[in-house]
């Protein structure tokens, strides 16, 4: 898969520029459309009431990507889809993307809480979700994959192979409660090594056993020792999401691929 249409959802929150800038970033390396969907949960945008903020968004994102040589879209929501609640407009919108970039809902609305997961779940494309907490200068450049054998990590890992081949450095971590179990991980632990190789992605690979921590907690803690700027991670299994994933959004400190 290639990178050919990023979009990036936009609203009136603080974080919203950075979360446009690390978009942007992305679509400068893998010379990319940027597609921007500035959209709220206010009931009054479809009459309007939100105009001077959208057209001053639209002006900012236009300058930046013309400056970073990026090719820039703006969409629109149609008079169908303006009506409708916001986490079923930024799903229509991704539905036409081949990455979309959301932020974490923060302490105060909006956007929706349930936003990432459902986009998750409902897009069929990868997700990038960056926390409302924190001041994001690069991503993707070093790329921590959390591995588990199985389909969701295996798609999370196909849906995630541009930005693993683009990235400086990239680790393939894989966390056990026993002997066994890291036994049996180490194994595929290695298959999948092989796999991201022909693909011309040689991670550093690491096996650790956890006690008296969370999955999610070891994982951040290893994202912030090696400075990690992405995180990937399997997003839904049998048919709802993973509990990983779920904890991940909840306390993400880095932002976070996942696809279903």
């Amino acid at each position: 898969m290639v990178l050919k249409n990023i979009l990036v959802h936009l609203d009136d929150t603080p974080q919203s520029p950075l979360r446009y800038d690390l978009a942007l970033q992305l679509a400068q390396k893998h010379q990319s459309c940027l597609t921007a969907y500035y959209s709220t949960a206010s009931s009054y945008f479809a009459r309007g009431g939100e105009q001077e903020q959208w057209q001053a968004a639209k002006a900012d994102c236009a300058a930046k990507a013309e400056q970073a040589g990026v090719k820039f879209a703006w969409a629109e929501s149609d008079e169908t889809e303006a009506i409708l609640p916001l986490t079923t407009r930024v799903i229509y919108q991704a539905t036409y993307a081949d990455l979309c970039l959301i932020g974490q809902a923060g302490k105060q609305p909006p956007p929706p809480r349930d936003l990432p997961q459902r986009l998750i779940l409902s897009s069929g494309h990868p997700v990038i979700t960056v926390p409302f907490a924190g001041n994001f200068k690069t991503i993707g450049n070093r790329v921590m994959v959390a591995w588990k054998a199985g389909r969701a990590s295996a798609r999370a890992i196909s849906d995630a192979m541009p930005i693993l081949q683009q990235a400086e450095e990239v680790f393939l971590v894989s966390f056990s409660t026993s002997p066994d179990e890291r036994k049996e991980n180490e194994r595929t632990l290695e298959k999948m090594a092989l796999y991201l190789a022909r693909h011309d992605v040689k991670p550093k690979l690491e096996s650790r056993l956890i006690s008296g921590i969370g999955l999610g907690d070891a994982l951040l803690n290893r994202a912030a020792e090696e400075g990690i700027d992405l995180l990937v991670c399997g997003g839904m299994v049998a048919g709802q999401m993973a509990p990983l994933a779920s904890d991940l959004l909840k306390q993400m400190t880095v932002p976070v691929l996942m696809s279903s």
